[in-house]
C-alpha cells in the first residue's frame, strides 16, 4: 500500500500524467457509451449514377452494412435511390437505411454511358465538391446501368475473388489503357480545350472474355459457374479491354479502343508496361516473322517553339524494349537464334511503327478537337505572347491542333 501511495504521489507530480488522466475522463469514458461508427454510418465504397425518369438521377451505393453471423459478401449491399440531384438521392438512401451516408471510403464512381453522351459534369459536380471524396477516386464509364454494374461488383467482392478495384487500378500501368480519376477528369475539363479521358469497362452476359460472375456470387475467369433465375441462366461479365471515352466539355465525343489507346499512350508515355508487335518482319535471321517486344521503360519529352509565328512541337521518345517472342509460319522460335540482341532492321521497324502510331494518335485528337497531349499548355507556358497571337488568328480556337507541326524523334534501345 505504501508503494502504491508512493507511485501515485509521484505520478500526480508529472504533468503528462495529469494530461493523460484528463483525456481519459473527459473523452474516453463518454466514448465508451457511444454507438459504434458503423451503427451510425453506412460505409459506401462505390457510387453509381444512372439517368432517371423526369430529369431525375438514379444513385446506387455499394454499401457495407455489418450484420452479425453473415459471410463477407452478404455484408455488401447495393442501395438505390432517386432524386432531382445527387445530393437529394443520397439523402433518400440514408433514410432508407436509417443511417447517415459516409463517403470517406469511396474508391470508385461508375457512370452510365448515356450521361457521357450528354454531359457528366452536372451529376459529378456535387461529388467533387464533397470533401469526403478524394481527388484520387476512380471514375469509370460503363455501357450497362451503373446499378447493374455495382450489383455485379458486389457479387465479386468476396475474400477469395478478384476485386474490381484491381481491374480498375491496373489502368494507369498498362499501355492499352488510361488513369481516370476526379483529378484527371477535371484538370482536362477546365483546360483550354476541355478534353479528358475516362476508362470504359463493359458489362455483358457474354462469358467468353473478362471476369464472369454468377448469381451465386462466385467469380472466375472465362466461363465460370452458371446460376438459374426463373429457368434462365444469369451471368454477368466485367470486361476491361482497354477502351476509353474521349470527352469534350464532359461529353462523350468518341469511344477509343485499345489500339487507339496504345497509340495515344506512346505519345504521352503514361504507362509502365505493355508490348509492341511487329508483323511480317524479315532480316538475316527472320522471314515474315511476328516479333513481340516487351516495353521495359519509356521516356517522352516534348518541347514547344514557334518558327515564323507557327507552333512546332518536338517529341523526343526513348523506348527501351526486349524481344520476348518470335513466330514464323505460326511456329514459335525458341532455339538457334539470339533474341537478346535486336538487329538494326528490327530497330528501324520499331521506330517506324512508333512514328506511325503517334501520327495516328495526333489525327484522332485533331478530328475530335481534343488536346489530350496538353499541347496548348506546353506552348503557352514557354511562349505565352506568341501563343496568344497564334490563337487570335484562328477561326476556331478549339481546332488549333490542326495548325501545329509535330516532329517525332524516336530512339529504340535493346535491353
Amino acid at each position: 500500500m505504501k508503494k502504491l501511495k508512493k507511485y501515485l504521489s509521484y505520478a500526480f507530480r508529472v504533468p503528462m500524467f495529469l494530461v493523460f488522466l484528463f483525456i481519459i475522463v473527459f473523452y474516453g469514458l463518454p466514448a465508451l457509451g457511444k454507438d459504434a461508427e458503423v451503427d451510425e454510418f453506412a460505409i459506401v465504397t462505390a457510387i453509381g449514377l444512372d439517368k432517371g425518369a423526369n430529369d431525375e438521377v438514379d444513385v446506387s451505393l455499394l454499401t457495407f452494412v455489418p450484420v452479425a453471423q453473415q459471410n463477407f459478401a452478404e455484408k455488401y449491399k447495393v442501395i438505390k435511390a432517386s432524386g432531382s440531384s445527387v445530393l437529394e438521392a443520397i439523402d433518400y438512401a440514408g433514410l432508407y437505411l436509417g443511417r447517415e451516408i459516409g463517403l470517406n471510403h469511396v474508391k470508385t464512381v461508375v457512370i452510365n454511358e448515356e450521361y457521357f453522351n450528354e454531359n457528366a459534369s452536372v451529376e459529378m459536380d456535387y461529388l467533387t465538391r464533397n470533401k469526403s471524396l478524394a481527388l484520387s477516386t476512380s471514375v469509370i464509364c460503363t455501357d450497362a446501368k451503373a446499378s447493374d454494374f455495382l450489383e455485379t461488383v458486389q457479387k465479386m467482392d468476396t475474400e477469395s475473388s478478384i476485386k474490381v478495384d484491381d481491374i480498375i487500378d491496373f489502368n494507369n500501368k498498362f499501355i492499352y489503357s488510361t488513369e481516370s480519376t476526379f483529378e484527371t477528369f477535371y484538370k482536362g475539363l477546365y483546360s483550354k480545350t476541355k478534353s479528358s479521358l475516362v476508362s470504359f469497362i463493359s458489362l455483358s452476359e457474354d462469358i467468353d472474355e473478362g471476369v464472369t460472375v454468377s448469381a451465386s456470387g462466385e467469380a472466375s475467369g472465362g466461363s465460370g459457374d452458371t446460376a438459374t433465375n426463373n429457368g434462365e441462366e444469369t451471368q454477368k461479365t466485367i470486361l476491361n479491354d482497354g477502351k476509353s471515352i474521349l470527352c469534350k466539355a464532359a461529353s462523350k465525343v468518341a469511344l477509343l479502343d485499345n489500339t487507339d489507346m496504345q497509340k495515344l499512350n506512346l505519345a504521352t508515355g503514361s504507362f509502365k508496361s505493355g508490348t509492341i508487335v511487329i508483323d511480317d518482319f524479315s532480316d538475316d535471321v527472320f522471314h515474315n516473322a511476328r516479333l513481340t517486344f516487351d516495353i521495359q521503360n519509356i521516356d517522352v519529352r516534348r518541347k514547344g517553339q514557334f518558327i515564323n509565328g507557327h507552333p512546332v512541337v518536338n517529341m523526343s521518345i526513348k523506348l527501351y524494349v526486349k524481344l520476348l517472342e518470335a513466330k514464323e509460319n505460326d511456329l514459335e522460335i525458341k532455339e538457334n537464334i539470339d533474341i537478346k540482341n535486336i538487329s538494326k532492321e528490327a530497330i528501324d521497324a520499331l521506330e517506324s511503327k512508333v512514328k506511325l502510331s503517334i501520327s495516328d494518335a495526333i489525327n484522332i485528337l485533331r478530328e475530335n478537337k481534343c488536346d489530350i497531349l496538353k499541347v496548348y499548355t506546353l506552348l503557352n507556358n514557354s511562349h505565352p505572347n506568341e501563343t496568344k497571337k497564334f490563337m487570335s488568328r484562328l477561326e476556331d480556337e478549339q481546332d488549333f491542333l490542326n495548325h501545329v507541326v509535330f516532329k517525332v524523334s524516336p530512339q529504340i534501345y535493346s535491353v
